[in-house]
């Protein structure tokens, strides 16, 4: 697997990931619940990703990846639960904004455990990051007003949550078959989300009422492809670069609304959406080479 090639499935698993809105936002229209849609993206995930391990995997199972690969599943099981918490208390466009702050925390994660500070390119990128967020979210435009305090905590946990889920990805048996882990680590975070809201939706008549097909559809742009394609990518490109690149799904979350539910979308929110594409293009552009061309040519000719 090449480096560019690991470069684009992160950024295809972050663009599943915001595909993902779309479904959710179709299946609350029709009545089901957060929770529903929570637990179906897991348990209909961690299924799908099983009978790909059986006939793809190269590798053996173990029951001692359970032990390792548990915190991954824990913060993928604690993201899901904490995102759907804020969901409930604050606006959709704070919820994203608090979400997306695993960007910086991920970013310092890497820095702490590797003790090695970020690049001035990082820096730049996640301060374009930040302003881009906020304009493509709309957050700009609309203000923070009377936010519940509870809802701003569960947030900002869902943000810490998911840096942490990408840190793991890249961290925990990097060399693992991602087939493999990949459905190891749903089903047990589809396993421990279950324990805090039970799937009755399995067994109530709710999968024959419409439910399973966007289940389904939620499970694969929600955990299938997202989560295989960072097993695949982080280790290789690194958890730093990989939390940057994961932030290309908040434009996709615009583009979709825009040109899929026809949703207006301003000008200051399409202004944060090329500022969010340009700061994932600055850890890649060789800048010592793009201003001291002449050096480079010296070098060549010598």
């Amino acid at each position: 697997m090449t480096y560019w090639r690991s470069i684009f499935l992160v950024l295809l698993g972050a663009c599943s990931y915001g595909v993902l809105s779309i479904f959710m936002k179709h299946a609350f229209q029709l009545g089901f619940t957060p929770f529903e849609m929570s637990g179906s993206q897991l348990i209909f995930g961690g299924l799908i990703m099983t009978v790909m391990a059986i006939f793809f995997s190269k590798q053996r199972f173990s029951f001692k990846y359970l032990l390792l690969l548990a915190p991954a599943s824990l913060m993928m099981a604690s993201t899901s639960l904490f995102y759907h918490q804020a969901v409930s208390r604050v606006s959709a466009s704070l919820a994203i904004v608090l979400l997306f702050q695993f960007t910086w925390i991920g970013v310092l994660l890497e820095a702490i455990v590797d003790r090695k500070w970020p690049t001035a390119e990082k820096w730049v990128s996640l301060a374009m990051l930040g302003a881009g967020t906020v304009l493509a979210s709309g957050l700009s435009e609309s203000g923070i007003q009377s936010v519940d305090m509870v809802g701003l905590i569960f947030g900002l946990m869902s943000g810490a949550t998911f840096a942490l889920v990408i840190f793991f990805s890249g961290r925990i048996l990097p060399g693992m078959d991602p087939y493999l882990r990949s459905a190891i680590s749903i089903s047990m975070a589809a396993l421990m989300l279950s324990i805090v809201y039970p799937p009755t939706f399995l067994v109530n008549g709710q999968l024959l009422q419409g439910l399973l097909p966007l289940g389904l559809l939620v499970a694969i742009f929600g955990s299938v492809i997202p989560i295989f394609c960072l097993a695949v990518g982080v280790p290789r490109i690194g958890n730093g670069l990989a939390t940057i690149l994961s932030a290309v799904e908040l434009p996709t979350v615009v583009l979709l609304s825009s040109f899929v539910l026809q949703e207006t979308v301003s000008l200051p929110q399409w202004g944060g959406v090329f500022m969010i594409l340009a700061a994932i293009c600055v850890p890649q552009v060789k800048w010592r080479k793009l201003f001291s061309p002449s050096h480079d040519l010296e070098q060549e000719r010598m």
